[in-house]
Order: C-alpha cells, then structure tokens, then sequence
C-alpha cells in the first residue's frame, strides 16, 4: 500500500550531508515533517524520503540546519507527468492511449465457440453477425437476451444458446439439438428383395415370409421376404383364412462377387507458370480492409491467387482481428501434363475400394483382386470383390392388385367375393 500512495503522489529519496545531522533531525520533529524512510549511512550522510509536495520544506529545514542536500531521486506520477510539460504530442499520445485503453476494453474483438461438435464455427459466427455481434461491436450496446433469442429462433438445429461478454471477448456456449429419430413407415406393403447375385450365408425374417433358406443362390431382383403371408386358421378350423399385406422386414447376408471399372486418361490439362507475377499488400482491423497499393487490376488472363495472411497473437491461444495479408498473382498458360501411371493406378485402386464400400449396405469385403489394362493414353483398372453383404433392399409393393380376404367357414367363399355377389344383387 505504501508503494502504490508513493507512485500516486510522488517520492523524493535524498541524501543529507552536514556536521551535525541529528540537528536536521530534531528539526524535521519540531516542523511535523514526515520522513517515510531515514537510513544513518555514516556519521556525516542521512538518506531520507519524503514525499514530492514536502521536498522543498525539507530542503528548506536542511539549510537552517548548515546541511546540504545531495542527488535527489524522484519518481511517481506526479514527477512523469511533469516529462511532458513542453512535449504536447506525446502528452496528446498519452492521453490517447489512455482513452483507448478505457475505451477498447469494452469493443468485442474475439468470438469464441464451444459446445459444438457438427456445427462449424463459422456458421454460428455468421450467424451472430447477422444478430449484430461481431469483432468491432461496442459491447455495453449489446442486448444479450434479445440476441440469443434471435438465434435460437434462427438456427433450428441448437438447443442451447447462451452469450457472454467477458471484456473484448465474447464467448459463445451452444448445445446442438439430438437429431428425431426416423420412424419407419410400417402401413405400406413391402417386399424384400435382392439387390445383387449371390449365395444366403444368414437369413433373419423380422416380419412377413422368408421364400429361401440359407445356402440358395439368389439373383437380383429375387423376392427375399415376402410382404404377402398367409393366415394360419385356428385350432379345429380346416378352412383357409387368406392372404394378407403386411410390411415386411429382416435381415439377408450373402456372398457376392462384385465387378467394378475405373479409367482415367494419362494425359491431364496443366498449367505453365511464365513467371510473371503482381503482389498486393493490406491490412485487415476488425473486418475492415486496408490496402497498400494503388491499382487493383490484374494484366493477366490466366492467373492464379496466392494468399498468405498472418494474425496478431499477443498470446498462446489468443488472436486479435489485426491481419496482415499478401496476396500475389502468378500468371500461367495452359500445358499438358503427362501422369505417373503407377500413381494413376494406386489412385483408380483406391476410388475402386471406396466406391465398393459405398454401395456396401453392411458386411465386409472378403478378397479383391485388381487387374490394369492401358490402351494409349487411357489406364482402366478392373477390381473384382468377393463381399458377404447384406442383399435385402425394402421394395414396395403394388397394392392396387386385388387380395383375397378369408374365407366364411360356412359358405366356403372369400370376403371379397361375397361383397361383390351383395353389390350385384338386385
């Protein structure tokens, strides 16, 4: 505490010479001068401190004394600011920094997200700005209820919204919103079909009626699970009781084999750098660009953009919206470039192997075997898979064909069938 009054109101350290100090002493207690520090350095030399409005009477109570007063140290605020009595500019500077400091301290120039795992960073800072935050921001202006009400009514996909002003930083905490689960449509007639050639390894009926067993040769197309199943009658009935609809579902593995085809053409278009280049230089402060150079224009035709931006960080981790960018434009001309054929066949392998797992519902590939053939300037690379995937795909059925009700246990007719004899009858 006595530094911090010492720097607001000035200190003096001082040394007193004479040949009887103790006098300045007895005098300094007479007059109620204070001295904040006294040090004997020998039996001649006091060092004391006072403060800077009780310099003068002490060197006034030294002279009284026959002492002399030597190598003054002054320091505190009040003795800085005396630096600038006749230097207005940087008085002007001072005063300035001050201001800037008080009033910077409340303008937004960091955003910071978290919370989200699927929503990226710039959607929700985007969408801020349109709410009207952004770096630059005046913060005290800022309504922070209306403004997570604005994007919580705007982004359908957060559960949780919440704004915090913390200084220059504003800090952004959301929640994203758990995805509906899909309800699967079970009043439509569906069949179970295959959708590729192969043999059954697993077959799981859920719901309708199984056509095959495991160990059947399938092709594509076939019925797997029937939509259509037939009603057992009920103990002691002998008649039929019909078809009926139903939606069918289950699960049917299968051994394939699989062929795929790639081709890519070993000669690409490319570009020739003529070496030709313009470089344009700016500042960007809070969103807003500044340029260093006269004209935008670029002379080129064919050109490309080359960015290179570098942020003040003052701080690990910590980034203000002060950039520094170079953009350079490099001139080209259009060139063919010939293609490594070994890395044109590694690339058409791998395209092969993503192609197949994406068309892949479940299951695993097996065993694949790759053959190359190039014919001129056209590499074509054929993959054949053996896979054990899952075949069935849901197919609806046409439910405009007519579909037999039960039969009446008496009349030994159809439900249908009866209601079409009432209709006709006069």
């Amino acid at each position: 505490m006595k530094k911090l009054v010492s720097w607001l109101f000035g200190a003096v350290t001082a040394r007193v010479v004479g040949a009887q100090p103790e006098d300045f002493l007895n005098l300094c207690i007479r007059e109620n001068l204070i001295l904040w520090r006294m040090d004997r350095l020998d039996p001649f030399t006091l060092e004391v401190q006072v403060t800077g409005r009780e310099y003068p009477r002490m060197c006034r109570l030294a002279e009284a004394c026959q002492c002399a007063v030597q190598a003054p140290k002054r320091r505190g605020l009040p003795f800085f600011l005396l630096g600038f009595r006749r230097r207005y500019a940087l008085l002007a500077g001072l005063v300035l920094c001050l201001v800037l400091g008080l009033v910077g301290g409340q303008v937004i120039l960091t955003v910071e997200v978290s919370g989200n795992e699927t929503i990226p960073d710039e959607v929700i800072i985007s969408q801020l700005r349109l709410c009207g935050v952004s770096t630059g921001t005046w913060g005290p202006s800022v309504p922070i209820r209306a403004v997570e009400n604005r994007v919580m009514r705007a982004m359908d996909d957060l559960a949780f919204f919440s704004l915090n002003l913390k200084g220059t930083k504003a800090e952004v905490i959301v929640r994203e919103r758990d995805p509906a689960p899909k309800l699967k449509e079970e009043k439509v007639p569906t069949n179970i079909v295959s959708a590729a050639d192969g043999v059954i390894t697993h077959l799981e009926p859920w719901r309708g009626d199984a056509q095959y067993v495991e160990g059947d040769t399938v092709q594509k197309g076939d019925i797997l699970i029937s939509g259509r199943i037939r009603l057992d009658p009920p103990p002691n009935v002998e008649s039929e009781l019909g078809t009926a609809l139903v939606h069918a579902d289950g699960k049917v593995l299968a051994r394939t084999q699989r062929t795929m085809t790639a081709e890519i053409s070993l000669t690409a278009p490319g570009k020739d750098y003529t070496g030709e280049k313009v470089t344009h230089r700016f500042l960007s402060v809070m969103g807003r660009r500044i340029n260093f150079y006269k004209n935008s224009g670029i002379p080129y035709e064919k050109y490309d953009i080359i960015s290179q931006l570098k942020s003040w960080t003052p701080a690990e981790g910590k980034t203000l919206p002060v950039i520094w960018g170079k953009e350079t434009c490099r001139e080209y001309t259009d060139a063919a470039v010939r293609l490594d054929a070994v890395r044109a066949e590694e690339l058409l392998r791998q395209k092969l192997l993503e192609a197949l797992e994406a068309c892949m519902d479940q299951g695993e590939i097996l065993q694949t075997d790759f053959s190359t053939e190039q014919t001129g300037e056209v590499l074509r690379v054929t993959l054949r898979a053996q896979c054990d995937e899952q075949i069935g795909r849901m197919e609806e059925m046409d439910t405009q064909e007519t579909v037999p009700g039960p039969l009446h246990p008496d009349k030994g007719t159809y439900g249908q069938d009866e209601t079409n004899t009432k209709e006709q009858s006069p």
